[in-house]
């Protein structure tokens, strides 16, 4: 009787995602008349705000409890994350508010890979810890 050697390589394992929990998009907050001056740079709160109003405006108190990670803010960009199943009620609230200052938000991408939205020339410039 012989005895088959056993494989000393570890078992490949892979496994593969059908629907990404998460939802990204990269925001920006835009000014709606020539005539008015541009919008402020965002910081983390104002950001908050509007994204709260807008939310709240377009969806009402179920708006609000839609959970919305806001992973940067860079001048008057936001890179925010979202759940999947909430992605198209986020977008459309954004894309339908209007604020008092007559600014608006606009969906610059939108993508269930955050390596996607940020894959163009400005990759470096989401993770960088100098401004």
């Amino acid at each position: 009787m012989t005895k088959s050697k056993a494989s000393s390589a570890d078992p490949v394992m892979s496994f593969t995602l059908r629907k990404a929990p998460y939802s990204y998009l990269r925001i920006s907050l835009r000014s709606l008349s020539a005539t008015s001056q541009a919008p402020h740079d965002l910081d983390e709160v104002s950001a908050r705000t509007y994204l709260t109003l807008a939310l709240q405006q377009y969806l009402g108190l179920t708006g609000t409890a839609i959970s919305i990670d806001i992973l940067k803010v860079e001048g008057r960009d936001a890179w925010i994350r979202v759940p999947s199943e909430d992605e198209v009620a986020v977008a459309a609230s954004l894309s339908h508010w209007t604020g008092s200052k007559d600014v608006a938000w606009r969906i610059e991408q939108r993508g269930a890979w955050l390596g996607g939205l940020v894959g163009n020339k400005d990759a470096r410039k989401l993770w960088a810890m100098d401004t």
